[in-house]
């Protein structure tokens, strides 16, 4: 029984010493550290700002060309709709559209893909009345439902418009019956491309 007590006293008194040991080479370290003024455990902010900059310079040029390709998006579509609608932003709008079709897009804030919208919408001035369902969605196209509930002024605060998924100041529109095209331009994504060439992101969309 003393020799297993004694083994247990020498144990503990060889992990005490360990800890101890460990704890004096860390503080002789950081007193290294403080003394010298180099601390080798801190990142060095020199090399990761670079680091930053050099990710800027390499991705310069394919994110001012994605800019240029978010200024005009491109629709057509096929199905049972008829429509004919002009619009500069939703507050000048005129005409509308009604029925279903499936479509394929290059659309606004890089929705690439294709759909099903159904619904019915129209538009005259700054007032509209819309119930369309965008579903069945492949590719970066979401989702979304504008449903204005009768006729009201274009209210940018809906949800479709708010997440960006349509955009509520586009200058455009979109013809046709049985096969119908439209073409928008997006002025906010003017202005992000003329602001990033003078590196400021004004969308937040670049490639990091």
């Amino acid at each position: 029984m003393r020799k297993i007590c004694c083994l247990c006293a020498v144990f503990m008194m060889a992990c005490s010493a360990a800890f101890c040991a460990d704890d004096t080479a860390k503080t002789t370290t950081e007193q290294q550290a403080l003394t010298s003024g180099f601390d080798r455990t801190r990142p060095n902010q020199f090399v990761e700002n670079m680091k930053m900059v050099g990710r800027y310079a390499v991705l310069y040029i394919p994110n001012r060309l994605l800019d240029a390709s978010d200024i005009v998006s491109l629709e057509m579509g096929f199905g049972g709709e008829v429509a004919g609608q002009f619009q500069v932003t939703q507050y000048f709008q005129f005409g509308g559209s009604h029925g279903c079709n499936y479509f394929v897009t290059k659309g606004c804030d890089r929705q690439v893909g294709g759909g099903y919208r159904d619904g019915t919408r129209f538009g005259l001035g700054c007032c509209d009345t819309e119930n369309v369902v965008i579903d069945d969605t492949c590719g970066w196209v979401r989702k979304s439902v504008v449903d204005s509930r009768g006729w009201q002024v274009a209210d940018f605060r809906a949800d479709a418009y708010r997440d960006n998924d349509i955009d509520f100041w586009a200058v455009g529109g979109r013809f046709g019956w049985l096969c119908d095209f439209g073409v928008n331009i997006h002025p906010v994504e003017i202005a992000d491309f003329v602001t990033s060439c003078f590196c400021y992101d004004l969308r937040k969309d670049d490639l990091k």
